[in-house]
C-alpha cells in the first residue's frame, strides 16, 4: 500500500502585474514617449506598420506588448528601450 503524502501549504499566489502600480506606469511611459516625440497614434501606427487601435490598445492596458514590440515602439519614437527602462527604473520605489 503506496504511503500517502501530507499535502504541502500553498503559497498565496502572486498579484498579476497587471494589477501592479508598476505597470501603470508602463503604460503611462509608452504614451508619454508618443507625446515626447510628438506623434499622434494613427503616425505611430504607421511607423509600426500597425493600425492606431493598435497603438491604442497598447497605451490602455488591452493588449501587451513583448520586449521586441517594445522596442520597435521605443525606436518609432525616436529613444533606445535601454533608455526607455531607465526612465521606468527611476520612477518605481523598490
Amino acid at each position: 500500500m503506496p504511503k500517502l503524502r501530507k499535502p504541502r501549504p500553498k503559497a498565496p499566489p502572486a498579484p498579476k502585474s497587471l494589477h501592479r502600480p508598476e505597470y501603470t506606469a508602463v503604460l503611462d511611459g509608452l504614451r508619454e514617449l508618443r507625446e515626447e516625440a510628438d506623434l499622434l497614434q494613427v503616425e505611430l501606427g504607421k511607423k509600426l506598420r500597425r493600425s492606431q487601435s493598435y497603438v491604442s490598445m497598447a497605451e490602455r492596458g488591452a493588449i501587451r506588448l513583448d520586449a521586441l514590440q517594445l522596442r520597435d515602439w521605443c525606436k518609432a519614437c525616436g529613444t533606445t528601450l535601454s533608455a526607455f527602462v531607465a526612465r521606468l527604473e527611476a520612477t518605481w520605489d523598490d
